[in-house]
């Protein structure tokens, strides 16, 4: 089974709110609107934390001049509508930012068919929602890192 490694930001502002696109899977048999963290694919050669850069880039225009902690991980196995599969082996690194603006000028073809929106949730906005969301998770997970409650090492996820 094809792996596929790649880097996420699990982006917090001063309110505690997480910055999330939802994003359409339409090429997985569940064909799901998600909301996901920034961040994507490795390309060949090259490292997490360059991934984690460039995809920030590419996707919000942030230009990352520093490495980030990686605080969780997972390693879902997806199902393609052509009946393949593949396992994703995902690693999300905690990033803090002030800006509430972001460039999406750098988009990719696929980024500009599949990402519908972007917005920051708060916690109590994800607890009334009825949406799906990448991680079963994401309250605790919000919840934690707000209060500066981190793994010491990278946690697996749901």
């Amino acid at each position: 089974m094809e792996i596929r490694k790649s880097s996420r930001a699990i982006i917090l502002n001063k309110k505690k709110q997480i910055f999330l696109f939802q994003y359409q899977f339409d090429y997985l048999v569940d064909d799901e609107a998600i909301w996901i963290t920034p961040g994507g694919s490795l390309e060949a050669e090259e490292s997490f934390d360059d991934a984690l850069k460039r995809e920030l880039y590419e996707e919000l225009g942030i230009q990352l001049k520093q490495s980030y902690k990686q605080v969780y991980y997972r390693n879902p196995i997806y199902t393609f509508k052509t009946g393949e599969q593949i396992q994703s082996e995902e690693r999300f690194y905690l990033i803090y930012l002030n800006e509430d603006t972001f460039l999406y000028d750098n988009w990719t073809e696929n980024e500009k068919k599949r990402m519908l929106m972007g917005k920051w949730w708060s916690v109590e906005e994800i607890k009334l929602s009825s949406d799906k969301f990448f991680s079963e998770g994401i309250l605790s997970i919000i919840t934690n890192l707000s209060d500066g409650i981190m793994p010491q090492e990278p946690k697996e996820i749901a």
